[in-house]
């Protein structure tokens, strides 16, 4: 016999009466065959809420209740919602609203962004039942309070085979003894933001940690892989409750979604099947999914001053990993890199607008620089007082929604310092220096030797101030020394006093200031071909019918999702090579493919009328699919090719992934990655050799640079 729903919470000792926070409890009946669902939500609403309030919920769902007057008022921008209002009773914070109907949106994939997923507000079918908030399979009220929150209990009765997730704890399982239905039960006490929930014929492996329940559900069995994500889900938990504090829910599960997904949410995350198989996700992706519960889904977002906890979440998970491998100046510079070619001048905004990633200039923006921005934070007060109060921050804000006020006001009091300076110039203001080194000079003093460097800040406007480090290579040292040079001005000189002959100066030679690249210091890749202001696709003539209608079809699609100024020609309508944007060649029978061997910088790799030489590997036509990047003159190129035109559909949606590559090699009708890489830099023009008091400079390698510690191992 199944357990009540109303049992059940008089032993968890949850009242009906009003909650501090809208309460609902929530009884579902899931349908997929169907599409459909059946719902019985008792609400309890806030002490002092008004009698009459809006809600909505989905068009197809028809709400009705036996104690409270409900009308139809209105539609909403969504398409499949419904907007109505409530009028209670006298004297009653309670109601009850009953409803059933179908919510059907198979998956799609935004026409004008190729990296993201395929996306759907919400699905009940077959293959699983995939539910948020924005589905409006439950009553989302519109309270006098901006951002209230809300806690809830959930009772799901599904197909024999099937089991539900939601965020909280499970407080049942059950099966009726014909075994044609299960009864899950989740509650969750603690202040939320929504209510999700997913099911699907899943096989749960389940581990405990500490009290936490690890969980994987999986379509099909598969123990070495739901092991290989139990024991990094103990890994991870552990690091970060070493780094922030205690894990803030009772379980964390990864959950096998029927699409490709990479979602995150309060206690588990949904992933796509070829996701979680994608060896490296285990140790990129999944960590990242997995601190959202203590950034986002723990303290959460005060979305109208911005979102900062995107780039607080890639700054301690996907950062911190590459750190841990002594890679994260490598991964800082791919950053930079990235804001960079995506982000020009008049497509800036600041910290404080960004809401979620929907291009990859907002990417660059609302992670990649949010992420910068608690770098040069650390850097600035200090790795003791940054985890300090990181760990004030959560334990402050934990349910509760933070801002970068909030922020800003934790990590001035652990610093002791007025931080309100810092986070104006980079989390209200728009834009970033560019820095040049203008001079380096040796001079001669009673004391040893002085080392006279002046620094530019290029960029229009106002000048940053900024803590510059820099490494000096002495004579006769292998290791370099390291200084850090305040700035506030658009020209500067410093005079460095030295026990050693300076020989060569390098400005944040790790990548440590947000700041935007100079061209020297990027090499040639995919970001700068897909970021540019114009692009220029220029199409094989020559090539067979089938190629030139796939190349085709690949080009109109980008230019789509570009939503800038893209022209498609033909090789033989243009007579140069002359765009203010970048360019993509695309074929082995385009005319233009030798200027563009021509342009590639190292002898080595080579690009011939039956193959590719990279780094001594050599690569066919009739074989792989190709790209590659180089610069012609001053423009950003790049060269596709591949052997089969059935290929192309799916290289072009491959190719955003690979943005940061200067070049990448795939073989196989799924086009599995087998190289990929970045072209060497040999000149920065923030690296210089130091003028010798006599006129004369010496050219060295840069002096080796201390070894890092993370944050946390």
């Amino acid at each position: 016999m199944r357990l009540s729903i109303l049992l059940l919470l008089v032993l968890l000792g949850l009242s009906c009466h009003a909650q501090p926070l809208l309460h609902h409890k929530l009884s579902i009946v899931l349908y997929p065959d169907q599409h459909r669902l059946k719902a019985e939500d008792e609400i309890s609403l806030p002490a002092g809420s008004p009698r009459t309030l809006k809600f909505s919920l989905h068009r197809d769902l028809h709400p009705v209740s036996p104690d409270a007057i409900i009308e139809a008022i209105g539609n909403l921008p969504q398409d499949w919602m419904q907007l109505y209002r409530v009028t209670l009773p006298p004297g009653s914070n309670t109601f009850t609203l009953k409803y059933a109907g179908v919510i059907f949106h198979p998956p799609q994939q935004d026409a004008r962004e190729a990296r993201s997923f395929e996306n759907s507000p919400g699905i009940i079918a077959e293959d699983g039942a995939v539910l948020s908030g924005a589905s409006g399979w439950y009553a989302s009220f519109e309270i006098a309070t901006p951002g209230e929150m809300l806690t809830f209990a959930l009772e799901v009765t599904l197909p024999g085979n099937w089991l539900s997730i939601s965020q909280g704890s499970r407080a049942v399982i059950s099966k009726e003894i014909e075994g044609s239905s299960t009864n899950n039960i989740w509650q969750e006490q603690q202040p939320q933001d929504e209510i999700y929930l997913m099911a699907a014929p899943f096989i749960e492996y389940l581990n405990k940690v500490d009290n936490i329940e690890t969980l994987v559900y999986l379509r099909n069995e598969n123990k070495p892989l739901s092991q290989r994500y139990l024991d990094a889900t103990s890994r991870y938990l552990s690091m970060y409750q070493k780094l922030i504090g205690d894990y803030p829910y009772a379980k964390f599960a990864l959950v096998e979604n029927f699409w490709e997904t990479g979602y995150g949410m309060p206690s588990f995350t949904l992933l796509g099947s070829q996701v979680i198989r994608l060896p490296f996700i285990v140790d990129t992706s999944y960590p990242h999914e997995i601190l959202h519960n203590w950034w986002g889904n723990g303290v959460y977002v005060d979305y109208q001053s911005g979102n900062w906890a995107e780039g607080l979440t890639a700054y301690l998970a996907d950062h911190l990993l590459q750190e841990q491998k002594n890679n994260g100046a490598a991964y800082r510079r791919g950053v930079l890199q990235k804001y960079t070619d995506f982000v020009s001048v008049g497509r800036d905004f600041p910290l404080n607008r960004f809401v979620s990633r929907h291009s990859a200039q907002t990417e660059a923006v609302g992670y990649g620089k949010a992420m910068m921005v608690f770098h040069m934070l650390r850097k600035q007060i200090g790795e003791e007082k940054f985890i300090r109060a990181l760990q004030n921050l959560y334990q402050k804000f934990k349910f509760k929604r933070a801002g970068y006020a909030d922020i800003e006001k934790i990590f001035s009091q652990e610093a002791g310092e007025d931080l309100s300076s810092f986070f104006v110039q980079w989390v209200q203001q728009t834009g970033a220096p560019t820095l040049r080194l203008v001079s380096a000079v040796e001079e001669r003093t009673n004391k040893g030797h002085d080392l006279v460097i002046t620094i530019e800040q290029t960029q229009p406007g106002t000048p940053y101030a900024l803590d510059l480090p820099v490494a000096i290579t002495l004579a006769g040292r292998e290791d370099a020394y390291i200084t850090s040079l305040k700035m506030n001005e658009k020209h500067a000189e410093w005079r460095v006093n030295l026990t050693g002959k300076p020989l060569r100066v390098d400005v944040d030679p790790e990548f440590d200031v947000f700041r935007r690249l100079d061209s020297s210091e990027i090499p040639p890749a995919l970001s700068r071909v897909f970021g540019a202001e114009k692009m220029l696709i220029v199409l094989p003539g020559k090539a067979s019918k089938d190629l030139r209608e796939q190349y085709l079809a690949a080009a109109k699609k980008w230019q789509l999702q570009v939503g800038r100024s893209t022209d498609i020609v033909w090789d033989d309508e243009i007579k140069k090579i002359s765009v203010s944007g970048s360019v993509w060649i695309f074929g082995w029978e385009n005319r233009w493919r030798g200027e563009f061997q021509s342009a590639l910088q190292s002898g080595d790799d080579t690009l011939t009328t039956q193959s590719v030489q990279i780094n001594g590997d050599e690569f066919s036509r009739s074989k792989h699919a190709l790209v590659m990047t180089a610069r012609i003159g001053e423009i950003p190129a790049a060269w596709l090719a591949v052997p089969d035109a059935k290929m192309m559909q799916r290289l072009a949606r491959k190719l955003p992934h690979y943005s940061k590559y200067s070049y990448a090699v795939f073989e196989g009708v799924e086009l599995t990655n087998i190289v990929k890489g970045t072209w060497p830099l040999t000149v920065s023009s923030l690296s210089m050799p130091v003028r010798q008091v006599d006129g004369n400079i010496q050219e060295v390698n840069r002096g080796a640079l201390k070894i890092r510690t993370s944050l946390v191992r």
